[in-house]
């Protein structure tokens, strides 16, 4: 069953790069949650509308771009991915590197959770997982 997260995860981050709202509603739950990182304005948003919306918002001030999923920990029912891109601002040009740890809990088939780590230690940590 864990590759099979695994390969959901990899189809949802490609619908977001895409732009396909209703293949990644598809691959969540109703009722999904997002946690950000730790130093986040947002605490958790919930439910896909919201998440979808949260996410589009976040990405919104960057130039266009896929995401690296530099490792990916099979848990599972979780999945610890590395993620990274290096951002650059559509407005202002700035550049910044995008450098985070993400843990996806699924159940019957549909994410059910995410939740952003600055390091994967937490995120380790967090799905249950050892180093």
């Amino acid at each position: 069953m864990s590759q099979e997260n695994v390969d959901r995860m990899h189809r949802a981050f490609d619908a977001f790069t895409r732009g396909d709202k209703v293949a990644w509603c598809e691959l969540c739950d109703p009722d999904v949650e997002i946690a950000p990182v730790g130093d986040w304005p947002e605490r958790e948003i919930r439910g896909r509308e919201a998440a979808w919306d949260f996410l589009v918002a976040a990405d919104e001030p960057w130039e266009p771009g896929p995401y690296e999923m530099a490792e990916v920990i099979d848990g599972d029912d979780q999945v610890v991915a590395h993620q990274r891109r290096d951002l650059r601002g559509k407005t202002s040009g700035v550049e910044v590197e995008y450098d985070y740890w993400v843990v996806f809990t699924f159940r019957n088939g549909k994410a059910v959770g995410a939740e952003w780590f600055d390091a994967r230690l937490e995120a380790l940590e967090a799905a249950g997982l050892q180093e």
